[in-house]
């Protein structure tokens, strides 16, 4: 995976097209988003040919703009104490809608749930084809045949990835009966038990809040790339 390229400082970008003469150029060129059906980071807009005689630059600026003005907070802050923000632009407006007019009414459950004889083993079946894509999606190195094998016949995992696999089958279940629970600090830290039971470097970690003295940065292994760098430890207490 490579690191995305970040952007350019759009504050500084728009004071200095806002102080300048190019003002109502870039917002008039950019009336209209490069790719209508998705949204375009910088990491590609910069390989794309920029509208009229617009720079990268000002593109960017101008579409962010663009895009600041339909931004919704939600009652979560990064570490600098920044709201994070989402915006629904017009294509997912116009999709939802469809999904209304086609749907409405018509979405009902499958016979197999709806059908007692049939519903436990579908529910079964479900649960062990999500633990096994959930693992593979955090690098479980299993086939799907041997997985199910696994867990249809109860056998105990052989490796790491199939420990993985069972750890989240164990722990769909377990949710399935804690549903109507209210989530607290000792309930997330039972889940994060269940989930990386024997598959961390050190056992002791599991079921517990990381310590001031562990450090984890989050990205590839072949590189030095930093993806993620989680909150320091010493706040963890107080976020949960």
């Amino acid at each position: 995976m490579k690191m995305p390229q970040k952007p350019p400082s759009f504050h500084d970008l728009l004071d200095r097209i806002v102080g300048g003469s190019r003002f109502s150029d870039v917002f008039t060129a950019v009336s209209k988003p490069p790719q209508p059906d998705r949204y375009v980071h910088w990491d590609k807009l910069r390989h794309l040919q920029p509208p009229e005689d617009l720079s990268h630059e000002e593109w960017w600026a101008g579409l962010k703009f663009m895009r600041s003005t339909q931004l919704k907070s939600v009652p979560l802050e990064d570490v600098q104490g920044n709201p994070f923000r989402f915006a629904v632009p017009d294509v997912a407006q116009e999709r939802l809608h469809e999904i209304d007019l086609q749907f409405g009414g018509q979405i009902g459950m499958p016979d197999q749930i709806t059908n007692p004889d049939t519903r436990d083993q579908y529910l079964v079946r479900s649960l062990i084809e999500e633990a096994i894509t959930s693992s593979q999606l955090e690098g479980a190195a299993t086939t799907r045949e041997i997985a199910r094998d696994m867990l249809r016949a109860g056998r105990p995992p052989r490796d790491h990835s199939e420990r993985m696999i069972l750890n989240n089958y164990i722990t769909m279940q377990r949710l399935g009966k804690l549903r109507d629970e209210s989530l607290s600090r000792d309930l997330i830290l039972d889940i994060h038990r269940l989930v990386t039971d024997q598959t961390l470097d050190d056992p002791s970690q599991a079921g517990r809040l990381r310590r001031s003295d562990e450090k984890i940065d989050v990205g590839p292994e072949l590189t030095s790339d930093v993806f993620h760098v989680p909150p320091p430890a010493d706040e963890l207490e107080d976020r949960v």
